[in-house]
């Protein structure tokens, strides 16, 4: 399905099946995504508990910097959306450029930060001290990557603009196959190549992820998905980077407040020993699996809200909130009740040590009741993005991991003496509240108003 079909589909063909169309290909994606981290802990499982908790503890750091890059992926997402359901290309291509600018100068700048306070961060969030150097080694290679996983990161968002959703599925397909060819290689060492242990893990993610970026870049270049990256696009141009902050900020600080609300929880699971790190680790990864079918459905309702706001199609937009969140709901329902019944055989695949599986299953049980929560939350949150109007998400993240999930978890798990059940009890209660919480928000209509008025312009046919 090439652009104008979509454009065609997203503006007037049925809503529920558009939204499985768009959304399959994002959710495939996203477990693939999730697959990268499994993959790494299986073979890294091989080296014993303490390397298989390393990418763990780095992971909140990362997730960091991906929050940064994904709050300005959705801002190029919306632009483009409403640019092209409006019919003009021109304006598209110009935010693609300066997104893509903007995003390659950040990672520049986080990832010498990052590579530089690694040693700090890890022991401010109490790595425990067997796990210390694993950490440290996989931190830093992710860090000098930054460049690689920003690009990825704005390439998929540009695309998921003009409705396209399967070729950066396809580009992950082949990086995922790659990775898991890669990961035992480097990891224990093949033929001539060294055993690299955790840093081959790492090293193997980063080489599999700058192909997605490398094709990436060269298919906008090529203009061959509807979407041309000019270089005249790519000069900073202040107008166009303050209206791009305008809405990317709001989801940069969204995402961010909740990445550092998982580096504080990472430090409140620390507390309870290597064990908990690890059972924590593998079930957010096993979790991250259906949590793809979530980004899937909330990117098919940013691209449908964004561009049907673009054509001045406020009714249907409506209509596609409505029965997004809904079925968004629904789905994630059923699937956590199939996780629940496979929870001890899927952590059996990744770890052996019978202490991890136990806490782990335990936590899934518990923490993985709020997973329809957590789907509500993002369907609506999606909403909002894909107009633009991203401040409402923004304070309900900001809400939820620190308003409620780090301060319940802390009162449950330490204060209280209810332990690790306490932590994943305050957990589920952070996404139970925020997700009813922020429906509540998207049922008041105020996101129903396209951004691309306001953009001077931008907003004028070529």
């Amino acid at each position: 399905m090439d652009s104008i079909q979509a454009r065609e589909r997203i503006l007037n063909g049925p809503i529920l099946k558009t939204m499985v169309i768009l959304a399959w290909p994002v959710m495939l994606t996203g477990a693939l995504q999730a697959l990268y981290n499994l993959v790494d802990a299986f073979w890294l499982g091989r080296l014993g508990t303490a390397a298989m908790a390393a990418p763990g503890m780095a992971w909140p750091i990362i997730f960091f910097f991906q929050s940064f890059s994904g709050g300005f992926q959705a801002a190029g997402t919306a632009f483009v959306a409403q640019y092209f359901g409006a019919g003009n290309k021109k304006g598209a291509e110009k935010s693609a450029g300066q997104i893509v600018a903007f995003l390659l100068f950040s990672s520049i700048f986080f990832g010498a930060l990052g590579f530089s306070l690694a040693p700090t961060v890890l022991r401010l969030i109490g790595t425990p001290a067997d796990v210390f150097p694993s950490a440290l080694i996989y931190l830093r290679i992710e860090c000098a990557a930054l460049p690689i996983m920003f690009t990825g990161q704005a390439f998929g968002g540009l695309v998921l603009g003009v409705g396209n959703t399967r070729t950066p599925m396809y580009l992950n397909v082949s990086s995922l196959i790659l990775n898991a060819i890669l990961d035992p290689v480097m990891v224990f060492g093949w033929g001539f190549f060294p055993a690299w242990g955790v840093a081959g893990a790492a090293a193997a993610t980063v080489i599999s992820r700058a192909m997605v970026a490398v094709i990436g870049v060269a298919l906008l270049v090529s203009g061959r998905l509807g979407l041309t990256l000019r270089v005249r696009n790519l000069r900073p141009d202040f107008r166009h980077i303050v209206q791009i902050l305008r809405v990317g900020l709001p989801n940069a600080l969204d995402q961010i407040s909740t990445s550092l609300g998982f580096v504080v929880m990472v430090g409140l699971v620390a507390g309870f020993g290597t064990t908990v790190v690890a059972a924590y680790t593998v079930g957010n990864r096993i979790i991250n699996l259906i949590n793809a079918a979530t980004y899937g459905a909330a990117s098919a309702l940013m691209a449908m809200i964004g561009q049907n706001l673009g054509a001045d199609q406020e009714k249907r937009a409506e209509t596609i909130a409505k029965k997004g969140i809904v079925s968004t709901f629904a789905a994630l329902a059923i699937l956590y009740l199939v996780l629940l019944g496979a929870r001890r055989f899927l952590f059996a695949i990744f770890v052996a040590d019978q202490a991890v599986i136990k806490e782990g299953a335990w936590y899934i049980t518990i923490f993985g009741i709020s997973v329809p929560f957590f789907a509500l939350f993002d369907a609506c949150a999606a909403v909002f993005r894909g107009s633009g109007h991203t401040v409402p998400p923004m304070v309900m993240a900001i809400v939820r991991l620190w308003g409620l999930r780090v301060f319940l978890s802390w009162l449950f798990g330490y204060q209280l003496g209810f332990g690790t059940t306490g932590m994943w009890v305050g957990m589920t209660l952070s996404n139970v509240l925020a997700g009813l919480a922020l429906y509540l928000w998207v049922r008041r209509g105020n996101w129903k108003r396209k951004i691309i008025k306001t953009v001077g312009p931008l907003a004028e046919t070529p």
